[in-house]
């Protein structure tokens, strides 16, 4: 396939020349936004271009209920997922941002990130994970991505997919105000349960389902700080046991394990 087409299309009004609409009645269906728009300065304003705790605690799920090696970081961002897989095993990572791709490669030395899914070989991938990538693409887009990552999975592989959860808890706290809506490529937003369907619909079973919980307190005006912490610590024991224990939709965003059927 080509990738420009799989990632062009129509633009809408906005940050990025987007539109559409949000809530939780239907997903948001916009064209996805211009693979330029991931610069260093988008980085750095989403706090996403170094390290950062949450990425150890998805290696930890993937060492749980992955199905080991070879590892591919899908949406791998500035690399540092794909360098920690990279630990466990042989990994790669897939790109569409060329400036994002080249930080990933001085990231994660010795690791191939492709910029093109042409380039993603058929049954090379055991566990896939793919960290808040959907959310950036519509739904025409996502079809193609779950057909490239089908392929691309050998028999038995399983997928690590996180992405915000619209209809979670964190949302309905927070409602405009909600962390899901702060970034403007977030253009395809939908509940957990719309996910779960939207996965099982092209072939994707659900093994293993959960939710990070309410870890970005506070979620009310003048809350004090106890009242933060007693939202946020079934976030923190999650984050300790490295398993899922939050159920769906109990806080930001949705975490599905899935096998291809």
């Amino acid at each position: 396939m080509d990738q420009p087409s799989v990632y062009g299309g129509q633009t809408r009004e906005g940050a990025l020349g987007m539109s559409g609409t949000h809530g939780l009645e239907g997903p948001v269906e916009p064209a996805s936004p211009d693979p330029g728009y991931f610069d260093e300065s988008y980085y750095e304003t989403n706090g996403q271009l170094g390290d950062r705790p949450a990425l150890r605690f998805y290696v930890r799920l993937v060492q749980r209920y992955g199905a080991a090696g070879p590892y591919f970081d899908f949406g791998c961002g500035t690399g540092h997922l794909l360098r920690r897989l990279s630990v466990l095993g042989p990994a790669s990572g897939f790109e569409i941002s060329e400036f994002s791709a080249a930080r990933a490669r001085e990231t994660a030395p010795g690791c191939t990130v492709a910029t093109s899914m042409d380039d993603i070989p058929d049954n090379s991938i055991r566990t896939l994970t793919a960290v808040h990538v959907v959310e950036h693409v519509d739904d025409a887009t996502a079809d193609r991505i779950i057909e490239v990552w089908r392929r691309a999975l050998l028999p038995g592989g399983r997928l690590l997919v996180v992405t915000p959860d619209l209809g979670g808890r964190a949302h309905k706290m927070l409602g405009e105000s909600w962390d899901g809506f702060s970034d403007p490529t977030h253009i395809n937003l939908k509940s957990h349960g719309q996910w779960r369907r939207f996965f099982a619909d092209r072939g994707l079973e659900v093994v293993v389902e959960g939710s990070d919980g309410m870890w970005n307190p506070p979620y009310a005006d003048g809350a004090r700080m106890w009242e933060g912490a007693r939202f946020s610590v079934p976030a923190f024991v999650q984050f300790l046991a490295g398993r899922l224990l939050v159920p769906p939709g109990s806080g930001e965003s949705s975490i599905f394990v899935l096998e291809s059927r």
